[in-house]
């Protein structure tokens, strides 16, 4: 993946004016997420702080509550706020990815959201292929799981799954599919 550089490298542990960065809510990809928060000085060094990401967003609320058979959602709260509400009851890897999924709907769907259902499965493990729930996958593995940091962890590992997923913070699961997205051979 290419990405666009900032015209001045940040010296670490510096923060991005406010008046450099577009608001949160017209970030479009993965990288720019990456990107826009790095540059608000948010670590990014071995997983992406999806949580930290949503309470930086004065737009977002975040809560942790029992969701019963469902994974998360997002429903708006007022004009311009959001709650994303994640099972607390779930592993914290999940919950992560729970968070970005929620987060990529925030970004990407934000006209739909209050026709959306309040509580959802994620991963779709039925095959279910509705096509705004496959886009916040996506967004959310490419989040969480950057070619770079994931190659990084592959290196650090000596490629084991299971160590790859701790390094990252995520489910091996949510790994192996990302790990074929990238064109790893996964045995």
């Amino acid at each position: 993946m290419v990405s666009k550089s900032p015209r001045r490298p940040q010296r670490p542990g510096t923060v991005a004016s406010q008046r450099e960065l577009p608001p949160p809510g017209l970030l479009d990809s993965p990288e720019q997420v990456v990107n826009y928060y790095q540059r608000m000085g948010l670590p990014m060094d071995s997983s992406i702080p999806i949580e930290s990401i949503i309470e930086s967003n004065d737009e977002l609320e975040l809560s942790f509550i029992d969701l019963g058979i469902n994974d998360a959602y997002i429903k708006r709260i007022a004009d311009n706020r959001f709650e994303i509400a994640v099972n607390s009851k779930h592993h914290k890897n999940r919950q992560r990815f729970s968070m970005a999924h929620e987060y990529a709907h925030y970004l990407l769907h934000r006209g739909k959201i209050d026709s959306m259902p309040e509580g959802e499965r994620i991963l779709h493990r039925n095959g279910d292929r509705n096509s705004i729930e496959y886009q916040a996958n996506t967004f959310a593995a490419e989040l969480l799981m950057p070619e770079i940091l994931v190659r990084r962890a592959f290196g650090l590992s000596g490629g084991n799954l299971t160590k790859m997923a701790l390094e990252l913070g995520v489910s091996k699961e949510s790994l192996k599919y990302r790990l074929g997205d990238l064109g790893y051979g996964i045995t």
